[in-house]
């Protein structure tokens, strides 16, 4: 006998019998076992035995049966030997197993529709006229292709569409169809003979479970999963995967794989977290806990450390933090919605929601645990997950695994305590509180809270508002125990309104935003789960009443008060770049086919999560308007990069013609996001330009701008990412929306208007090409050097300005900081020309570095007088964040009393006049 099966045989009672049986077999063992096992082999195998997955017609029921079974045991002999001599991985053993269970399907599935259509006729898919094939989906480790060498196979069995076959002399509805090829199927699979079985076959995890139909048409399943699904089937439903089974030559199954799996990632990924669905996924953590005391106690001697699946520490509690992660986490993470363990853990440690220790750790764990299974259920191939209760089977299975005993029982002891510690503190690692608040507790009465809470003068006016907050429609509508829910918030809504500067006005916004939420039970319950949050809200609310309609308006970022301290700490923008893109590229409909309107509403939803952060932080006095500018500016730039790629990858998709990967194509930045001076909800001014000498470059550029602007301001569900002009483009509204780098040269050159080169001095790359940017920076800088009549300047820029006021009217008798005399762009005028008269001979104004630096630069260079020009820049950072204060408080208009900025204007105003020799405007 072979050394290769000396221990394998000692440990494994079911090798050893059927190798006693069968001895013939032990060369060709010895022969399968020398290379790993994968799909491409098995199939190779199964031809051996006269079968394949494709074969018309299929193999009669018998012959299929026979087959499946001696490739199984096949299968099973070579992973035994290979596992246990250590040679191969758990992947390696998983994913064979796993294929063989969709071979075993696909294969039945085949020779039972082939009989049932001889008898009954073909199923008809009435909306295309095509024979209709079932879906079957593969639930729990077949879903996620991670079998173990004894898994039941947990299947769900769906059709299309309801109707009668046709085509024979007897009909069946497909309810009747669908259901006796389930009924059939099954025992091809999972019967015992003399060649043993394949797979335990389990159909319970169906709408309704045992006593239900076999088979459910989409609409029947659609019906349950929104009026009956519960928490344990999104837990269940994650893994899901449709088993790729194809009996008629002409089928198109793609549109009811398509419905379907729009019912599948709703039905388990939330957009907003569902903090109602806390107290369920708790429950089943404490089920988890509960399942294998329960056996113990109606078995006695049995201890629940033996089993390392249901037993403290074991594989199922790691299953349960990384899916309640993907649960929790996943419906605003796309790439988190993955089925197979390992890859969603890898893929929860890369966006940042547990460190790289836990991910390790549990890893570990899962591949030790997970290859002890393998080896338990090696020695009588049964389904068992229990370890030796003797000393003698423990230091046999410690051989097995090949360790010692001492490492073995210290090795499993450390993996169990570690995952059964991160079991308990899952939902605080989450950063969420781990026992329910009493939400049944009496509700106090609202009147005399708010007697003790407030002082008279508004004690009537905030109950006056409790009124109509009850009186409200939205109110009115719930349901009695999310009424009562609502009425147990009110106490916490006046306490936190009462800790606040202003907590009528508090009281004010809290209700207005309740109000919008109420039918949202989700979010009434996460103010419920967190009192504090209210505290939070209201303190922002009351501080900015920009941002109490910012959280009105978007109730999505009440999820990010849950974590205080993480909502302060700095934004890493390139990370935040980098989860974006993944999250993105995984926004995908079956097939691979990609979600364009999921992916608009994620990066929408993703750019007002990060402004709140901004908005957070800035309220905190954290930020300052010039850091808050430049975060908003540099977001802009990173939503602008990622529209452009998936813009592109559209466009190469539809494309007539072989476009590149790399569009060589460079959005420029003009205004405010040109000067990095960018403000919430600030528009964007953009001008497109594109180096490509193709025949169709043109065409295919104006359409990528024209996607691109689309993409960029559309308003969907999530609301509308940034408002774009592109007027700033040569020849404006009748200008081609995207212009070749030699047109835009030309232009410039030759026809550009001097606003629109007082525009250039701002423009800058913000996204795209690098090389096409440089291009562009080299026309902006040829432009800004070319020698210009300093006194034409001075009239062509005046002019300018007085159209600019004359367009902006204030007729009351504040100052308006951004547009009278003496404001904001006087500044800026005043830097636009000394940058177009004078970077010629000081190429240092050359740089796109902002009115403030730009002033120094000219005073260094002895254009302006050095005092003027540290007290414009001193006045532009006053201007700048009095208006940001001003906007903060909701007000459009930044206007303010003449006589607390006098010094400012009367230094703005002495500016001009020396740079533009006294010329009135």
């Amino acid at each position: 006998m072979s050394e290769s099966l000396t221990k394998p045989l000692h440990w494994s009672n079911f090798l050893k019998r059927r190798l006693d049986a069968r001895p013939e077999l032990i060369p060709q063992l010895l022969d399968d076992i020398k290379t790993p096992l994968n799909p491409n082999r098995i199939l190779e195998w199964l031809a051996e035995l006269g079968g394949s997955p494709t074969q018309f017609p299929p193999a009669d029921t018998a012959t299929c049966r026979s087959q499946l079974r001696k490739l199984r045991a096949r299968i099973l002999y070579s992973l035994i030997v290979r596992d246990i001599n250590q040679l191969a991985s758990l992947e390696e053993v998983t994913s064979c197993m796993s294929f063989l269970a969709d071979l075993s399907v696909q294969m039945a599935y085949r020779t039972v529709m082939h009989d049932l259509v001889e008898s009954f006729g073909a199923p008809i898919d009435p909306s295309t006229g095509l024979p209709m094939e079932m879906i079957i989906l593969g639930m729990g480790k077949l879903g996620g292709q991670e079998l173990n060498v004894s898994s039941d196979i947990d299947l769900i069995m769906l059709y299309g569409d309801e109707g009668e076959t046709s085509g024979a002399r007897r009909s069946l509805s497909y309810h009747e169809f669908y259901g006796r090829l389930t009924q059939r199927m099954m025992p091809i699979i999972s019967d015992p003979d003399a060649d043993g079985f394949v797979f335990r076959t389990d159909l319970r995890l169906r709408p309704d479970g045992d006593g239900s139909p076999l088979a459910w048409s989409l609409a029947a399943l659609e019906n349950y999963l929104v009026t009956q699904g519960r928490e344990w089937e999104r837990y269940a439903w994650l893994k899901a995967r449709v088993i790729p089974v194809k009996y008629f030559e002409d089928s198109k199954p793609e549109n009811d794989l398509r419905v379907l799996e729009s019912l599948r990632k709703p039905f388990v990924y939330r957009k907003y977290f569902d903090f109602d669905a806390l107290s369920s996924l708790r429950k089943l953590r404490e089920q988890i806990s509960q399942e294998w005391h329960r056996k113990v106690n109606a078995k006695e001697g049995l201890d629940s450390s033996q089993n390392i699946k249901l037993g403290e520490g074991g594989i199922r509690e790691i299953e349960f933090i990384v899916q309640l992660i993907q649960l929790i986490r996943g419906g605003r993470m796309p790439s988190l919605q993955l089925r197979p363990l390992l890859a969603a853990l890898h893929a929860e440690q890369k966006a940042g929601l547990i460190s790289a220790e836990i991910e390790q750790n549990l890893e570990s764990a899962y591949r030790f645990l997970r290859r002890l299974e393998h080896i338990i259920q090696y020695q009588d191939d049964a389904q068992t997950h229990l370890l030796p209760a003797d000393e003698d089977g423990l230091n046999a299975i410690a051989q097995a695994v090949g360790l010692s005993r001492t490492m073995f029982d210290k090795t499993l002891a450390e993996h169990r305590q570690f995952v059964a510690q991160t079991f308990r503190n899952v939902f605080r690692l989450l950063g969420m509180q781990d026992e329910e608040e009493n939400s049944e507790e009496e509700t106090q009465d609202s009147q005399a809270l708010t007697t003790r809470l407030f002082e008279t003068d508004i004690q009537i006016q905030i109950q006056h508002r409790l009124e109509l907050l009850f009186k409200n429609h939205r109110v009115q509508q719930l349901t009695s125990s999310n009424r009562q829910r609502l009425e147990n918030l009110v106490p916490s809504l006046l306490e936190a309104a009462s800790k606040t500067k202003n907590p009528l006005l508090a009281c004010n916004h809290l209700c207005e935003l309740i109000e919008t939420i109420a039918q949202r039970s989700a979010y009434i319950a996460l103010l419920v789960e967190y009192p504090e949050i209210l505290q939070r809200v209201a303190r922002i609310m009351t501080a900015s009443p920009f941002a109490a309609q910012l959280l009105i308006k978007n109730p999505l970022l009440l999820d990010s008060l849950i974590d205080w301290r993480t909502l302060l700490q700095p934004i890493d923008l390139e990370a935040i770049s980098a989860q974006l893109h993944q999250d993105l590229s995984a926004c995908l409909i079956h097939e691979g086919e990609v979600d364009i309107e999921r992916q608009m509403n994620l990066m929408r939803d993703t750019q007002k999560i990060i402004e709140f952060q901004l908005l957070a932080q800035d309220l905190e006095g954290e930020l300052s308007v010039e850091h808050l500018a430049d975060y908003l500016s540099a977001l802009a730039d990173t939503l602008l990069e990622e529209s452009l790629y998936r813009t592109w990858e559209q466009l190469r998709k539809s494309s007539k013609h072989p476009l590149p990967a790399q569009p060589n194509f460079a959005i420029i930045a003009y205004g405010k996001l040109g000067g990095k001076e960018l403000g919430y909800s600030s528009d964007l001014d953009l001008v497109l330009i594109f180096d490509d000498d193709s025949d169709y470059a043109a065409e295919t550029y104006i359409k990528l701008g024209r996607r691109l602007s689309t993409w960029l301001s559309t308003m969907t569900s999530s609301g509308r990412m940034y408002e774009i002009d592109l007027r700033l483009r040569p020849d404006g509204d009748a200008g081609l929306l995207a212009v070749s780098i030699d047109g835009f040269a030309k232009y410039q050159h030759e026809m550009a208007w001097v606003w629109e080169h007082q525009a250039l001095t701002r423009g800058r790359f913000s996204a795209g090409s690098k090389v096409v940017g440089d291009k562009f920076e080299k026309i902006r800088q040829d432009i800004l050097l070319q020698t210009r009549d300093l006194e034409k300047l001075k009239d062509d820029i005046v002019e300018m300005r007085i159209k600019m006021r004359d367009g902006h009217p204030n007729p009351t008798e504040l100052f308006d900081l951004k547009h009278d005399a003496g404001g904001m762009v006087d500044i800026e005028f005043i830097t636009q020309y000394l940058v177009l008269g004078h970077s010629k001979d000081h190429h240092q104004l050359l740089g796109n570095l902002g009115n403030i630096a730009l002033l120094q630069i000219a005073a260094q260079a002895a254009l302006i007088p050095d005092d003027l020009a540290k007290q414009c820049a001193d006045a532009y950072r006053v201007y700048r964040k009095t208006q940001h204060e001003i906007r903060l408080q909701g007000q459009e208009k930044a206007r303010v009393a003449p006589d607390t900025m006098l010094h400012e204007i009367e230094a703005v105003k002495a500016l001009w006049r020396y740079v533009f020799a006294n010329r009135a405007y």
